[in-house]
Parts: C-alpha cells; structure tokens; sequence
C-alpha cells in the first residue's frame, strides 16, 4: 500500500481550525448573542445538541467530556431544563422548526426515568418540530429498558445510537464494555423489536491483536440484525483515557501498521456493503439503504446551525460559535463568512460523493484549487470522476479526513496568498 500521508487523520475533529490561524475569531458576549437569537431565524437548517457529561461505566478508549455518575442527576437535569426554557422563549426557538435533536454524551440514558421524562417536557414546551425530524439518543444497552424507551417514544425520540464497539468477547473486555457477545446480540434484538425508530450501532476496530474474522463477524451481525446503521471507527488512544495510561504502563502495547488498519477498514466496509443493503453514507458512518438517514450530519456537514446546550456542548449558531464549559461559564465567538465557507467545504468532504455543482457553488473562482487537487488524487487513485461529481475509492475514504484536510488547507492558504 502506497502511504500518501505519514499520517492517518482518523475523525473530522482533527481537520478543523485550518483557517484560524489566518483569521481570529473575536470574542462576543453572551449579551450579542442573546439579541441575535431574538431576530428573525435565518432560513438554514438547524440542529440541537445536548450534552450529558457522565456515564455510570467508563468505556477504555474515552476521554471525552464526561466522568463516573457517583449521586444523583436532579441539579443537571433541572439546569437541562432551565436552558431549554430560557431559550425557548427567543424568536430563535419560537418562530422556526427544528430539524433534528441530538444527544450525546456520556450517556444521555444515565437519566433515572422521571429526571429523563422532565428534559423532554420542557423540550415538548419549547421546541417545534420540522416535519421527517430527528431525535436520537446515544446510549449503551445496560442503560435502557423498557421504562425509559416508553418515555423516549412517547416524547419523540426516533433514533437510538448504541455503543457497541465490538461484538467479539475479547473485544468488549479490552473496551471495557458491560455484557457477552451473546447478551449483547440478544438485547440488541429485542431493542429493534420493541423501539418504534431507528437503532444504530458504534463499532471502533483496530484494538490490539484483533483478528479480520472479528470485524468480518461485527459486519455479519449488524446485516444480520437489520441494524439501520452503524459508525465504524479505528481506535484512537487519547491522553487522559484508562487506555493511555495502560500504554504508558507498558500494561497495553499498540503500534502503528496503517497496512492492517487499512485491511480491517476495507473488510468491514466490504462485508456490509457486498450484497447491495447497505451503502457509505459518510467516511465513518454506513447506512442500510431504508434506515438511518443521520440528519444530525447532514445538517452540521451543509453549513446548517447546531445550537449547543449542557456542559461540554459546543455549536455553531448564524455568525457565533458556542462552548459550554460548564454550566456557569460558555464561551461566544463571532465566526466569519470565510469560517462558515471552509468549514461547509470540510463538512462537505465528509461524503463519499463530492458534488462538483455544490463545491463550484461554494467555492466561486476558488474551485480551480479544488480540481487541481482532485486531479492529483485521482492520479493517486482516491478520487475517481464523474460528468457531475468526484468519488472516493475505498483508498480514499480511508485517508478521507486527511484528504478534506489538505484540500480545506490548500485553499485556504491559496485564499490568504493573494
């Protein structure tokens, strides 16, 4: 295998902030804020992400913004509550629907059923629907049961995204995940019987001495299962996780051998892909051809709003970026049209289908940078063409995110030459 890069970018995060070093995003308050959010809404597509911070079992890889549940959640729940209630009273949230609600986490499920039912009563109050909305939780399965997934339903929830990681024994003791491979198959199936929705599944390869008929098996199972979609990431180790320090540790080795990721990558996509049910929605994300749409992409990817709330949320909202830091402090930027225009052309790029209409659309004169480009990766072999769009060859979408990386930076650059 060719090494285009000497490194592989594994997630969309690590192929953000390109233009900032060009442009500085000026500090606003929380006070411009909230006069933008009682203007008329802008006529963009527009999303919701709530964050919850904690999670009762730490998976081995995270080091996300979340920590052990060690009481109750009635102070965050009601603080949930209390946002969606101060928002809910701006032009912002009155006069617009919303197209899609996602929560994330942590574990959104860790909510005991009435803390669970009092978030989507004031989310009932407060937010307007578009008509084919989406609302997801993310969860795990030892934090669902049918209590909680009546709640859920009864309110609107219509997508569940469930952190399996793995289906192989070995593989969930090594992510430290609750129940067998035959425990989790079994739930799983009686979620998909009982949950009027979608139910999608995580699935992180390349944890250490992984055998290709594990991943092959983890593809089997979800066609098997009807799962209407699942992510499909490669283990990253991040500092702070029990992971890093185990390494450290010596108690855990892990070496880079791109030629085996890239097999794994191409097994797993080969398997569920082959017999034509299921198709690459985004670099890290296939989807069975009547399930999951995966909205909440689509909407962050287009240049579409994500209005941020809970501790450790963060979104783009009109000309201001948003992070909570926690639920006393949040930080306000105000965003650029060049910021909003390069990160919709990296959002874009997270498809497989690159759109030479769109692209020519956004990028004005600018799309010259864009095909010289495309042509050196078509003669690399990730790109091929059509008359209306540019493809990613398997190759590519392996070293996808590297791929919207430099092309992102390389017009960048070609931008702030002039």
């Amino acid at each position: 295998m060719e090494l285009v890069f000497n490194t592989r970018m594994k997630s969309h995060h690590e192929s953000g902030g390109l233009i900032d070093k060009h442009l500085e995003k000026k500090q606003v308050t929380e006070k411009d804020f909230l006069e933008f959010l009682d203007k008329e809404p802008e006529n963009v597509e527009r999303a919701i992400y709530v964050h919850t911070p904690y999670c009762d079992k730490i998976c081995s890889f995270c080091n996300l913004n979340r920590k052990q549940l060690d009481g109750s959640l009635d102070e965050y729940s009601e603080y949930i509550v209390s946002e969606f209630d101060k928002y809910g009273k701006t032009k912002y949230f009155k006069d617009r629907p919303f197209e899609v609600i996602f929560f994330g986490g942590g574990t959104p499920t860790v909510y005991r059923p009435y803390q669970l039912e009092n978030i989507l009563k004031s989310i009932e109050r407060n937010v307007k629907f578009a008509d084919g909305y989406e609302f997801t939780f993310e969860s795990t399965l030892h934090n669902l049961n049918k209590e909680k997934l009546d709640i859920m339903m009864k309110y609107g929830v219509n997508r569940i995204s469930v952190g399996i990681q793995s289906f192989s024994d070995e593989g969930r003791v090594f992510y430290n995940r609750t129940y067998t491979k035959a425990e989790t198959i079994r739930r799983l199936k009686e979620l998909k019987e009982y949950f009027k929705g979608d139910v999608c599944v995580d699935i992180i390869y390349n944890y250490p001495n992984q055998k290709e008929e594990d991943v092959r098996e983890d593809a089997r199972i979800i066609k098997e299962l009807g799962i209407s979609s699942s992510s499909f990431y490669s283990l990253m180790v991040h500092e702070g996780s029990h992971l890093s320090k185990d390494i450290k540790d010596e108690k855990v080795v892990m070496t880079v051998n791109y030629e085996r990721e890239k097999k794994l990558h191409d097994i797993f996509v080969n398997e569920l892909c082959k017999d034509d049910e299921y198709y690459v929605l985004e670099l890290t994300k296939i989807a069975k051809k009547d399930g999951d749409n995966y909205q909440y992409i689509k909407v962050r990817n287009n240049g579409g709003d994500t209005f941020p709330i809970g501790a450790g949320a963060g979104g783009n909202v009109g000309n201001f970026g948003v992070f909570r830091m926690n639920k006393m402090m949040s930080f306000f930027g105000n965003r650029t049209d060049l910021h909003k225009k390069y990160g919709i052309l990296s959002g874009l790029m997270q498809f497989p289908v690159l759109s030479k209409k769109d692209i020519k659309k956004l990028l004005g004169e600018e799309y010259k940078y864009f095909v010289e480009k495309a042509e050196y990766y078509k003669d690399k072999k990730l790109f091929t063409e059509t008359e209306e769009n540019y493809e990613l060859t398997l190759d590519g979408l392996f070293w996808g995110n590297n791929i919207a990386n430099d092309i992102t930076n390389y017009i960048i650059e070609k931008h702030f030459e002039k």
